[in-house]
């Protein structure tokens, strides 16, 4: 079976006269009048905006500075981060699970002062050479966001 394309069975002449309407574009619109003006008017108001900002803005709670300010998560003990965690979980900035994580964290001697990042670090790392399970593995690396986070307005 042969599959035939149209010009092949039309008269040269036709497809090159001059005064062929074959190619021509219908003078009718392609849209309405009033789609016609919508898309004007988004046209110009996209035209008329001034340059994108280059930086996005994040309206971030205050909570996360004021904890910031009164601890350095590189040198704190293990009541600091309590009171730390305390106050974020207050105000609804970190889960009821987080709370316990950070309020309960590992240190024998609630006084003595250590790095918080680190410990948190080096308890990822355990997990993984132990095997730990997918969700232990994500409450560490929330953990790690969170002091993370703090740690960033400090600096």
């Amino acid at each position: 079976m042969m599959i035939g394309v149209r010009a092949y069975n039309m008269n040269i002449n036709e497809i090159i006269h001059s005064g062929s309407k074959q190619n021509e574009v219908d003078e009718k619109p392609s849209i309405s009048p009033e789609k016609a003006r919508v898309y004007k008017t988004v046209r110009e108001t996209l035209n008329n905006q001034q340059e994108p900002e280059i930086f996005v803005k994040v309206d971030v709670s205050p909570i996360w500075q004021d904890v910031a300010d009164t601890i350095d998560l590189k040198n704190a003990t293990a009541d600091e981060l309590a009171v730390l965690s305390s106050k974020l979980f207050k105000a609804g900035a970190i889960t009821f699970e987080d709370h316990v994580s950070l309020s309960f964290a590992k240190n024998p001697d609630d006084r003595k002062k250590i790095n918080f990042i680190n410990q948190w670090q080096d308890r990822q790392e355990e997990a993984l050479r132990q095997g730990a399970s997918h969700d232990d593995l994500n409450d560490i690396i929330r953990v790690q966001s969170i002091l993370s986070f703090v740690d960033s307005f400090t600096e």
